[in-house]
């Protein structure tokens, strides 16, 4: 065969497929770069064809048709390029600026199809009646030379200097693609020079094959590298002078920047985490980061090796309309903070316990007129013990100054109002005639009920107050009633414990609150028991709940009603981050499990119900989420291989 019809084949692929990525980059999502890009490749398809036909032309219309292709291609492709990577590098560039850049090009263009008349771009070649050459084109005309040549070289020039002036603008995971590309722009246009200078063969021959060569690069620089979805970030000024550790992760939290405060938080270099998730770099401690950028809300994380770190999430904000969201995660630790407030805790605890010695509440009350006109006498807290403290569910300092009728109102919290506005005026009542008060009530204390018997005595002008805890009786009713709504074999809430847990949460909740509840029930748990018995299943049962435990916060209430089911109420979330708390629960529970030497697979089929959106009620969201869970469970056993496939359904 011969070499000219292979290299004709050849050229001819690449300007198809030069062409089909231009379409993809044009009609597919607006990516950054996508639309200059893409239009460069269209233009490049006919700058191959074209070139290739001028190669082989042995007439002067068919020269001119592959002549003009050439010169489409030198005309826009370098401002293409320069626009291409100005959107890579965050740079707005105005319709109108794109306009003018147009100008010169357009010119050229025209020019270069009316030659025959003017020769303004190239001195005509010799041909005969029929059109065939006798001489090839002769040397460019004044317009090539001194407008259209240098314009070229021009914006050549700036697309390079904006790549490097702004490469700090990307992330250092993506400088290599971006870099990649320009060097992969930058050799045929270095073929298009030499040639346009008369250096090297007086063809164009090369060209279309330089190209041909290049279609690999580019095809993996748009489908493999994907650098059509880089995100445009500030990256010197994110970094710039932060002592505190600094991750930049993008829309699929993967790590594409890291300072140095973060090389010495996670203990590498910043090659070896970029790219990475977040969940295999941070492990079990990446889920306050989840939260941090779900919500937006700051997060407390406590690491492996004790340290404290306050974790906060910013969105990137970036003028570029094509952008991908990215988020800023930084940590600041508060260690030292930390142990200081605990030092002070613990002096104080020390302090209280020499000089509150006493099991019993003990307080102090003082008749006190403000300086004020019109003051009422008011009795007023002077001294309150540790032990006081704990049966008003406030810290003693909290007590100093207050008066009489809000401690009493502390106390008494959880009685019906009736009753407390009558013990309370009795207690004010013989404070004020010196009369001793000595009763027993129930009080409700953080959602936990105590019976406190309270005694009121004058000792000078001051009034003593004692609280007597009198529930031991109740203490031992309430450690069974523990023991009996916990799971033994998981340590989460069973049934009974879950639903009293979830209940009160929701009743406390506003209007306006939000949440979510998971029913999660293991695929095929029968099938494991079966086949290597309840001890590898009531294992497998454990590490199950525990993976659940530390894949939800300290706020979430998880409980095992039986069997192979879980379920959690997860509150104060929008449905986004439910959803997103669900999947990344799917993936965890789809991990592999090491038991007794064996690895094994078990799924999870997961339903999702909405706070207050599918229900407001406990029962209602448990129905809701529970005939959720049974379609993802039909959802699953029509998937070939369902050992490892865990599957999310929303109620409807």
């Amino acid at each position: 065969m011969n070499l000219q019809v292979v290299m004709s084949v050849l050229i001819g692929f690449s300007a198809v497929c030069y062409f089909l990525l231009g379409v993809h980059l044009i009609s597919g999502k607006r990516e950054i770069g996508s639309l200059p890009l893409g239009a460069a490749f269209i233009i490049i398809s006919y700058w191959v064809f074209g070139g290739a036909i001028e190669m082989m032309a042995n007439t002067y219309s068919v020269f001119m048709i592959g002549r003009v292709g050439h010169f489409v291609g030198t005309a826009f492709v370098p401002v293409f390029i320069l626009l291409c990577f100005r959107e890579f590098t965050g740079t707005v560039t105005s319709k109108r600026t794109a306009f003018e850049l147009m100008i010169i090009p357009t010119i050229s263009v025209v020019i270069a199809a009316t030659n025959y008349w003017h020769e303004f771009m190239w001195y005509e070649p010799v041909t005969n009646a029929a059109g065939e050459f006798l001489t090839r084109p002769g040397e460019w005309g004044p317009w090539f030379k001194f407008i259209h040549l240098p314009y070229g070289y021009a914006v050549i020039g700036t697309s390079i200097f904006t790549l490097i002036m702004h490469s700090s603008a990307v992330a250092p995971s993506q400088r290599r693609g971006l870099f990649m590309l320009a060097g992969a722009a930058t050799v045929p246009i270095i073929a298009v020079v030499a040639y346009d200078m008369g250096i090297g063969p007086n063809t164009v021959s090369t060209l279309p094959a330089i190209f041909a060569l290049m279609l690999p690069v580019y095809t993996w620089l748009i489908l493999g590298e994907r650098i059509i979805e880089y995100t445009p970030l500030a990256y010197e000024t994110v970094f710039q002078n932060m002592q505190d550790p600094v991750i930049v992760v993008d829309d699929q939290e993967r790590i594409i920047g890291l300072n140095h405060g973060a090389e010495a938080l996670l203990n590498m270099k910043e090659s070896d985490a970029l790219r990475e998730s977040l969940d295999k770099i941070l492990g079990d401690e990446a889920m306050e980061v989840h939260v941090a950028i779900d919500t937006g809300e700051p997060q407390k994380m406590l690491t492996h090796s004790g340290r404290f770190l306050h974790v906060q999430a910013t969105p990137i904000s970036t003028n570029n309309a094509a952008a991908r969201s990215a988020n800023v995660v930084m940590f600041r630790d508060v260690s030292d903070v930390e142990r200081a407030q605990r030092e002070v805790r613990n002096s104080e605890k020390l302090l209280r316990t020499l000089i509150d010695h006493s099991v019993n509440g003990i307080l102090r009350l003082r008749w006190v007129v403000d300086n004020m006109p019109g003051a009422q006498k008011e009795l007023r807290c002077i001294f309150a013990n540790a032990a006081a403290g704990r049966f008003l569910d406030c810290e003693p300092e909290s007590m100093i100054d207050r008066n009489a009728r809000d401690l009493l109102r502390l106390a008494m919290t959880g009685m019906e109002d009736g009753e407390a506005v009558a013990l309370g005026q009795r207690f004010i009542g013989a404070a004020e005639s010196g009369e001793v008060v000595d009763t027993e009530t129930r009080i409700q204390l953080g959602g936990e009920l105590k019976w406190v018997r309270i005694i009121s005595e004058p000792v000078g002008e001051d009034v003593a107050m004692t609280l007597v805890d009198v529930t031991d009786r109740k203490a031992k009713e309430e450690k069974m009633e523990t023991m009996a709504i916990s799971d033994p074999l998981t340590g989460v809430l069973n049934r009974r414990g879950f639903e009293r847990d979830a209940a009160l949460r929701l009743t406390q909740s506003l209007d306006d609150a939000t949440g979510a509840l998971l029913f999660i029930d293991l695929n095929d748990f029968k099938q494991i028991n079966d086949q290597y018995g309840h001890e590898v299943g009531d294992q497998l049962l454990r590490i199950s709940a525990e993976r659940l435990q530390k894949s939800l916060r300290s706020c979430d209430i998880i409980g095992r009603p039986g069997g192979d089911e879980f379920v959690a109420l997860v509150p104060d979330v929008s449905g986004e981050v439910a959803e997103k708390l669900a999947l990344r629960l799917t993936r965890r529970l789809e991990e592999a499990y090491h038991i007794d030497g064996k690895e094994l697979s078990c799924a999870a089929s997961i339903g999702l119900a909405l706070y207050p959106e599918h229900a407001n009620t406990l029962t209602g969201l448990m129905r809701a989420a529970d005939a959720a869970m049974y379609r993802a469970k039909a959802r699953w056993r029509d998937v070939d291989d369902t050992s490892t496939v865990s599957l999310l359904e929303k109620a409807g």
